[in-house]
């Protein structure tokens, strides 16, 4: 199947869904108000793609089969048009690749490459972090990175001074434990935060 069939309105829908759960035929043709048969149909040209895949699973107890359907794995479809280089490809994304992808999706360019440096400047301690989010009430000129980690050793990140096309810009990182950052969320609202990295699922 060509690449560009597989993004399809109809296909695309039914892929923004099951990134958020697990989903049967039935439960996506009721959420996208059309008949079991269409998705299933959909469905079954995903799977043939390699872009999801199903499980059979019991029905609460009844003894009949159920099918749900989850993504094979993570993956972006990049088309890029610039000079000197066109070109588009289905690539698989590793928990690294998803978050400069985040980074890209910003809508203020002048944050992408402090961040991109920011993310960069946090490998070494890249293992022992739980999530990291973007403060967008707090970041204006400066940008506020709030990093989730059980380790002390993060907390000796320093702010991180980047230019950029004549431009300055200071990162600070605010480390909190995963208690101290729930604690946090009571105190103000999830859209302040733009999850970068959230495994746990602290900001949904």
């Amino acid at each position: 199947m060509e690449q560009e069939l597989l993004f399809t309105a109809s296909k695309w829908e039914i892929i923004k869904l099951i990134t958020a759960n697990d989903r049967s035929p039935l439960e996506l043709a009721q959420l996208l108000h059309t008949s079991v048969a269409n998705i299933s149909q959909q469905l079954k040209g995903l799977e043939t793609a390699g872009l999801v895949k199903k499980e059979r699973i019991k029905n609460g107890g009844k003894g009949l089969p159920r099918l749900l359907y989850s993504l094979a794995n993570d993956c972006s479809y990049l088309i890029t048009a610039a000079k000197d280089f066109a070109g588009k490809k289905l690539v698989p994304l590793s928990a690294y690749n998803k978050i400069i992808l985040k980074i890209w999706f910003l809508d203020n360019p002048e944050q992408r490459y402090p961040l991109e440096k920011a993310f960069w400047n946090m490998e070494p301690y890249w293992e022992k972090i739980d999530g990291l989010f973007l403060d967008q009430y707090m970041s204006t000129d400066d940008l506020h990175l709030m990093v989730v980690s059980k380790s002390k050793q993060v907390g000796s990140l320093c702010p991180l001074i980047s230019k950029s096309e004549g431009k300055s810009c200071k990162t600070h990182f605010h480390v909190f434990s995963p208690e101290d950052w729930k604690k946090e969320l009571t105190k103000r609202e999830a859209k302040d935060f733009y999850a970068l990295y959230d495994p746990n699922k602290f900001v949904s």
